[in-house]
This record gives structure tokens, sequence and C-alpha cells, in this order.
């Protein structure tokens, strides 16, 4: 069993396979002011990518929305973290 950090383990990413993301249906592409870096895979994108989320199933009482937005790099497909609060109110 390999563990985190050890020679050989893979890298610990929330980015993705590209096999995987190919046929990824987007559900928006928002243009930014400025070119930036993605903190993930270090490419610089002009993009990103956002995709809706809808809770499917839960066990417990939630008091979490059951909609959601999630910002993706359009190089790794990785999660990043946006400040869209004008997004979801209009």
């Amino acid at each position: 069993m390999k563990t985190p950090g050890a020679p050989g383990a893979p890298a610990a990413s929330n980015a993705v396979d590209t096999e995987t993301t190919e046929n990824l249906d987007f559900e928006a592409e928002y243009a930014l002011e400025a070119p930036v870096k993605c903190p993930l895979c270090k490419a610089t994108v002009k993009t990103l990518n956002v995709l809706r989320m809808l809770r499917s199933r839960v066990n417990f009482t939630s008091n979490l929305p059951r909609r959601g937005w999630v910002a993706a790099c359009p190089s790794c497909h990785g999660i990043v973290t946006v400040g869209v609060a004008s997004l979801l109110t209009s």
C-alpha cells in the first residue's frame, strides 16, 4: 500500500485525468478580465468552466442548499476557488 508522500505514490490533487473529462458538458464558460495562473496545474487561464451541482441523495436532514455551482480550470479540470456572489444572484 502506497502512502501519500512516499516514493512512487501518486501526487495529491483535485485535478482529474483528461480521459475522463473529454466529454464533460460544462454549464457555462466565464471569461476573466486578466489571465491568471491555475493554483493546481500552474497553466495560464483566461476562462473558467462552471458546472451546476444538484444534490441527488442525502441520508439525513441537510441544511445545505439543494443546488450549487463549481468552477473548474479549463486546462486540468480541477476545482478552483472563486468568488461568484454576483453570478448566483442574477
